[in-house]
């Protein structure tokens, strides 16, 4: 019974917010804008990879070597990290079942097509924040703080425009960002940990 009052607070909670966000922050511009984010915003992360390797190749740590194997890891990572958030996905959509707002309620200003899959967590941003991560955590050497937030605000963004567009629940979006989050910074760190262990053994 405590179980059910808590889905319905949270389900009446979560109707509140999309319709704050899909309603309340309606405009012409975020009409063109979000459509663009959820579709393509995937292309942004283009010039930051660009740039990425250009100050990789740039800048030097204390050996004198440059940071163009890190980068070119923390790419590979970022993409792994993207594969394991799409296995993530699937069987958290299949076990939790939930209908998209689109599809379950009335009065959703719906400017594209509604998915037909279902709605936990949010694909767009499991693989947006488990993109992000290894670009801001891996980078930190060589790549200055402004341009490190980039992938994790583009990742924001996008994950918010599958509210605006009615096609998630904002807990949708919330668990699909921890979990991608979660996704990204644990392959990061183990990919630390392997390539501290691996300059280890070649220093003995």
């Amino acid at each position: 019974m405590a179980h059910s009052l808590i889905y319905i607070n949270l389900q009446s909670v979560d109707t509140r917010l999309i319709f704050l966000v899909n309603q309340g922050t309606a405009n012409g511009l975020f009409d063109v804008l979000m459509p663009a984010l959820s579709e393509q915003g995937y292309l942004l992360v283009l010039p930051f990879i660009l740039l990425l390797f250009l100050q990789a190749a740039q800048k030097r740590n204390e050996q004198g070597k440059t940071f163009i194997a890190v980068a070119f890891w923390t790419v590979l990572i970022a993409y792994c990290a993207i594969s394991c958030a799409g296995w993530m996905e699937e069987i958290l959509k299949v076990s939790t079942a939930r209908v998209r707002p689109c599809r379950a309620l009335e009065g959703i200003r719906l400017i594209t097509t509604c998915p037909s899959s279902y709605s936990m967590p949010s694909g767009h941003a499991i693989s947006s924040f488990a993109c992000a991560l290894p670009f801001f955590y891996l980078t930190r050497e060589y790549l200055a703080m402004m341009w490190r937030w980039y992938p994790i605000v583009l990742a924001a963004l996008i994950a918010f425009s599958r509210i605006y567009l009615g096609a998630h629940y904002p807990t949708d979006v919330l668990v699909g960002a921890f979990l991608g989050t979660l996704i990204g910074l644990i392959l990061s760190v183990l990919f630390q940990v392997i390539a501290i262990k691996a300059i280890m053994r070649k220093a003995d």
